[in-house]
C-alpha cells in the first residue's frame, strides 16, 4: 500500500508542476486580465453614504486579489467573481486562508474599513 501511494505522488508532482508553467502568450494574458480585474474593483469603490458600501469576500483560491475589498453595493459582484474564476483556472493555483472581512465605510467617497475594526484589532493586539 505504501508503495503504491509513493507510486502516486511521484506520478502527481511533475502533472502539478507542468500545470503551473505558462507560455510567454499566457502570462500576457494572465497579466492582462489581473490588471483588468484591479482596474474593475477599483471603479467599483465609491459611495456617497456608508450605506452605499459593501465587501467583495475573497480569500481561498481567490487569495492572489487580496481576502476582500470594499465595493459599492450596486457593484455586480458575480461578473467580478467570474472573471477571477476565470484567472484562477488558467493563471493561479495559490490557496490560502483569509479572516472575516471588517465592516466597510465611506469616506471621502471610497468605501474603507471602518474605524471601529480597527479599534476593536488594536485592543485584541494591546491584551
Amino acid at each position: 500500500m505504501k508503495k503504491l501511494i509513493g507510486l502516486f505522488i511521484l506520478l502527481a508532482i511533475p502533472v502539478v508542476i507542468f500545470a503551473q508553467e505558462l507560455t510567454p502568450a499566457q502570462l500576457d494574458t494572465c497579466k492582462a486580465l489581473y490588471q483588468e480585474i484591479e482596474n474593475d474593483i477599483a471603479k467599483a469603490n465609491y459611495c456617497s453614504q456608508d450605506s452605499d458600501c459593501d465587501t467583495l469576500e475573497l480569500g481561498g483560491r481567490l487569495i492572489r486579489f487580496g481576502c476582500y475589498h470594499f465595493v459599492n453595493k450596486a457593484t455586480d459582484k458575480d461578473a467580478i467573481y467570474k472573471k477571477m474564476q476565470t484567472y484562477y483556472g488558467q493563471c493561479e493555483k495559490i490557496i490560502n486562508d483569509c479572516s472575516e472581512s471588517p465592516r466597510p465605510v465611506c469616506v471621502n467617497r471610497k468605501c474603507v474599513e471602518s474605524p471601529e475594526s480597527s479599534n476593536v484589532t488594536e485592543r485584541e493586539d494591546s491584551n
